[in-house]
């Protein structure tokens, strides 16, 4: 029986960068936690923004943000992986060389950009994804030792990929991309995949008895530690090709009715155990 799911949110639970979520979800999780399984949020969003997003059942969810840097409760931080300190400027270079791309620094608790409070990037940012993020002169200023990711955002965002994954530099470093312009920079053994993982060890739950789902090819780390690996219909076709489920678009929230046949055939076990 299923025990864990986890879920992404950008072209999974809401359109990408929408900061509404229906309270259908909510009561969902809420049902699903009642029942013994175990909710997690699984994102490229920086945490702050997660839980904003998830209040209201903030204190029964677990959350993998940064696309795999932080694995967390709303009261600890159980894990995070950082990028290699000395590398940290050689990636800040070499994306500034890059033409119309701009960049989010991610620690723990904030997120900075160096393109100005007005730019297009800090409202995206602030505005829409509602991050805790500040403005810097220089994002090589801040401390080194910090950075969980570096997200870079380009208008033909395999522009940026190729240039920065033909760098042999960072070559052991994880880079993924995480929407239609996102490319998200992290350290080698980071992952929505290795989080997953490392949350099934923690609450000791076996990769069969667990549900992902997810639509962009930052979540392929997740559906290879799964049990049940789950898209919606909007997804990347790549993503329709290793799914063992294709559930309705975001738009109609495949996502909420799938929850919903997972809650249902596990409250119809219970009661069948109840009646032996």
């Amino acid at each position: 029986m299923i025990k864990l799911i986890a879920s992404d949110i950008d072209g999974t639970l809401v359109r990408e960068s929408s900061h509404e979520i229906s309270h259908e979800y909510f009561k969902v999780i809420r049902d699903l936690a009642d029942v013994g399984i175990t909710f997690c949020a699984c994102s490229g969003r920086q945490y702050q923004s997660m839980l904003d997003l998830f209040r209201p059942v903030s204190d029964i969810i677990y959350f993998i943000s940064g696309n795999g840097t932080i694995l967390r409760t709303v009261d600890k931080v159980i894990h995070s992986w950082k990028i290699e300190e000395d590398l940290v400027i050689p990636i800040v270079e070499a994306v500034r060389k890059i033409d119309g791309a701009s960049m989010v620094f991610e620690t723990l608790d904030m997120a900075y950009v160096e393109d100005g409070e007005d730019s297009a990037i800090m409202k995206l940012m602030r505005d829409e994804y509602h991050y805790a993020i500040e403005n810097v002169d220089d994002l090589t200023s801040l401390p080194l030792d910090s950075v969980v990711k570096i997200a870079v955002w380009h208008a033909e965002v395999e522009t940026a990929t190729r240039e920065l994954r033909n760098d042999p530099r960072f070559a052991h470093l994880s880079m993924t991309v995480s929407g239609a312009n996102w490319l998200d920079i992290m350290a080698g053994e980071a992952g929505k995949g290795e989080a997953f993982a490392l949350l099934q060890a923690l609450l000791d739950v076996k990769q069969e008895e667990t549900v992902y789902f997810g639509d962009n090819l930052n979540d392929l780390s997740a559906f290879k530690e799964t049990g049940v690996a789950v898209t919606v219909a909007s997804a990347r076709q790549e993503m329709k090709d290793a799914a063992d489920i294709v559930e309705r678009s975001v738009a109609q929230m495949g996502v909420l009715r799938e929850l919903r046949n997972i809650l249902g055939h596990k409250r119809d076990y219970i009661e069948a155990c109840e009646e032996q």
